[in-house]
C-alpha cells in the first residue's frame, strides 16, 4: 500500500508542534503544545503497525526531485515499524513526566524537532532524505546547548565534534554510493531499491562500509567514539540526549545502508564491528562501575548496552540479530524510565551525585521501587523483555563466537552490579543530614503514571514477545542472507582472480610459458 500521506504526516506532526512550542509565550503553554504534538505523534505511529500484515514492509512513493535525482520515498520494514510507536511513547513520557522546570519553549521544541528528524531516518527509503534527517536529528541539541551552555566550553565542544563526526562520514558515503549507482545505470541514484538493483562495485564496498560504520559507531557511542554520550548526559539536556541515545538510528542505518547496499563490505567489516561492540560493552561497564554521578553513570551504561546490541548484529547469527533488535526495544523502554527517575531525584535533591544522596527510600518509596524495577528490566531479570532479548542475543553470539559470548556476559553482569550499587547508595542507608530539611516530594501523578506504563510495557512484551519477534523476522533473515551472499561473492571473486592468475602462468602448447 502507498502510505506516503500517513508517513509524511507522522514525520511533520512533531516538527509543526516544535514550531508552535518555540513561539509559545510561557513555559506552560509550550508544554501543552508539546504534549499535544507528542500525543498525536504516538497515535499516528500506531497506524502503520495496525495496517501492516505480519511485518510486511510499507512503501510510500512521493514526488521526484529531478535536479537531485532523488525521490521523497518513504517506507518501513519489520524493525522500523516497531520503532515508530516506541519513539512516540518515549517522546510523550519525556515531555509529560519531566520536571516542569526542564520543559521551557526551547527544550520542548528541541525534543519535538529531534523526534521528527529521527522519524525521518526510520522512514527514509531515499538516501538523500535519510542523510538530511540524520543531520537534522543532531541540530536541535547543538542549538539548545549553544543557547544554554555558553558557560560550559567542554559541553559545546563535545556537541560540535559529535555533530561533525556523526554526520560527515555518512554524508560522504551516501554521496559516493549515489555517484557509483548512477554509473551503474540507476535511474534514481539515491533510491535504496534502485541502488540495490544496480549494485555498488565490489572494489568500493569495503571503504564505503568503513565510512558508514564510523557514522554508526559515533551515533551508538561505541569505542573509540564514545566520549560524547557521558558528557552530554551529565552536563547537557537530559531529555534530548536520552532521545538521541536510545532511538536506534545507528542500527537502522547499519541494516538499511550498510548491509542492504554494501553486502561485500559488510562481510569484511562485520567482524571488526563485533570486536568494537564487545570492547564498547566492557569499556562502558567498567567505567560505569566507578561513577558517582547518576547521569554520567547512565551514559556509560547506555554505551555498554549499545555495544552488546552492536555485537549481536555483527555476529550475524539469526538468534543474535533477532536478540539485538529485541534488545534495542527493551533498552529504550528501561533507560527512558531510569532517566526519568534520575531527573526526578535531581529536581528534588538538587544533585544526582550518589555521595550526597542516601536513605531516599524513607521519603520517596515509590521512586525507589520504580528505580529498582527499571534496573531489573534493564539487566534482563525474568519477566522483562530484556530477559528474552539477552537470552537470544547471548545464545546467538555463543554459537558464532564462544569467547566473545563469555566476555559479553561479563559486561552484562557488571552492568547489573553497577545498577544495584547505585540503588543502594541512592535509596538505602540513613538519610543524609543535609536532605532532612529538604522538600523531598513524592512522585506526582503524571510521573507515577508514565513510569508505571513503562514498567507495564516491558512486562507485557516480556511475557508475550512472540508477536514482536515475528515482526522482526523478515529483517533478521534479510540481514543474515545479504551478508552471507556478500561473503560468497567475495570468495567467488577471489577464486576467479586466482584462476585468472593461474591461467596467465599456464604453459603454452609449444612448451613456453605464457606471457
Amino acid at each position: 500500500m502507498n502510505a506516503f500521506p500517513l508517513l509524511g504526516t507522522l514525520i511533520l506532526t512533531p516538527a509543526i508542534a516544535a514550531l508552535f512550542a518555540a513561539r509559545a509565550r510561557s513555559d506552560e503553554r509550550a508544554r501543552r503544545v508539546a504534549l499535544l504534538g507528542a500525543a498525536l505523534t504516538l497515535l499516528l505511529s500506531l497506524l502503520p503497525l495496525a495496517l501492516s500484515h505480519a511485518g510486511v514492509a510499507l512503501t510510500a512513493g512521493g514526488p521526484t526531485l529531478p535536479l537531485l535525482g532523488a525521490r521523497l520515498r518513504l517506507g518501513l520494514d519489520g524493525f522500523t515499524i516497531t520503532l515508530l510507536p516506541l519513539l512516540g511513547v518515549v517522546l510523550l513520557a519525556l515531555l509529560a513526566a519531566s520536571p516542569r522546570a526542564a520543559i521551557d519553549p526551547p527544550s520542548a521544541a528541541a525534543l519535538l524537532a529531534t523526534g521528527s528528524a529521527i522519524l525521518g531516518v526510520f522512514c527514509a527509503v531515499d538516501l538523500a532524505v535519510l542523510a538530511a534527517a540524520w543531520v537534522a536529528a543532531l541540530v536541535p541539541v547543538e542549538r539548545l546547548v549553544a543557547s544554554k551552555g555558553a558557560e560550559d566550553p567542554l559541553l559545546r565542544r563535545t556537541c560540535r565534534i559529535f555533530l561533525l563526526g556523526g554526520t560527515a562520514p555518512l554524508v560522504v558515503a551516501i554521496g559516493a554510493i549515489a555517484v557509483l549507482a548512477a554509473r551503474q545505470g540507476a535511474a534514481l541514484p539515491f533510491d535504496v531499491e534502485e541502488i540495490a538493483r544496480a549494485g555498488v562495485p565490489e572494489a568500493w564496498q569495503s571503504p564505503l562500509f568503513a565510512l558508514v560504520g564510523i557514522a554508526v559507531l559515533m551515533r551508538m557511542a561505541a569505542v573509540p567514539f564514545h566520549g560524547w554520550l557521558p558528557v552530554l548526559l551529565e552536563r547537557g539536556p537530559l531529555g534530548v540526549t536520552i532521545l538521541l541515545a536510545q532511538m536506534q538510528v545507528g542500527v537502522c542505518v547499519l541494516v538499511r545502508v550498510g548491509v542492504t547496499l554494501l553486502p561485500v563490505g559488510s562481510a569484511d567489516g562485520m567482524p571488526i564491528l563485533a570486536v568494537l561492540g564487545l570492547i564498547s560493552a566492557l569499556h562502558g561497564a567498567v567505567l560505569a562501575l566507578v561513577q558517582t554521578d547518576l547521569r554520567r553513570l547512565l551514559g556509560y551504561l547506555v554505551a555498554s548496552q549499545k555495544g552488546l546490541v552492536l555485537l549481536g548484529v555483527a555476529s550475524l547469527s539469526p538468534q543474535s540479530v533477532s536478540g539485538a533488535l529485541l534488545q534495542s526495544v527493551a533498552l529504550s523502554i528501561a533507560i527512558t524510565g531510569l532517566a526519568m527517575v534520575v531527573g526526578a531525584i535531581e529536581a528534588r535533591a538538587g544533585t544526582a551525585d550518589t555521595r550526597e544522596l542516601g536513605g531516599l527510600v524513607a521519603r520517596t518509596p515509590r521512586m525507589a521501587a520504580f528505580f529498582f524495577l527499571l534496573a531489573c528490566a534493564m539487566i534482563g531479570m525474568p519477566g522483562a523483555l530484556s530477559f528474552v532479548s539477552e537470552d537470544l542475543l547471548l545464545h546467538g553470539i555463543l554459537h558464532a563466537h564462544p569467547v566473545l559470548a563469555v566476555l559479553a556476559l561479563t559486561a552484562a553482569a557488571l552492568n547489573g552490579i553497577t545498577l544495584f550499587r547505585a540503588f543502594q547508595r541512592t535509596f538505602l542507608g540513613p538519610l543524609r543530614r543535609h536532605l532532612k530539611g529538604a522538600a523531598l516530594e513524592a512522585l506526582v501523578l503524571r510521573e507515577r503514571a508514565f513510569l508505571l506504563a513503562l514498567v507495564a510495557l516491558t512486562l507485557v512484551l516480556g511475557v508475550a514477545p512472540a508477536r514482536l519477534i515475528s515482526i522482526h523476522a523478515p529483517v533478521v533473515e534479510r540481514v543474515v542472507h545479504d551478508v552471507a551472499h556478500g561473503a560468497q561473492s567475495r570468495v567467488a571473486a577471489a577464486a576467479n582472480r586466482r584462476s585468472i592468475d593461474a591461467d596467465g602462468r599456464a604453459p603454452r602448447r609449444d612448451g613456453r610459458p605464457s606471457p
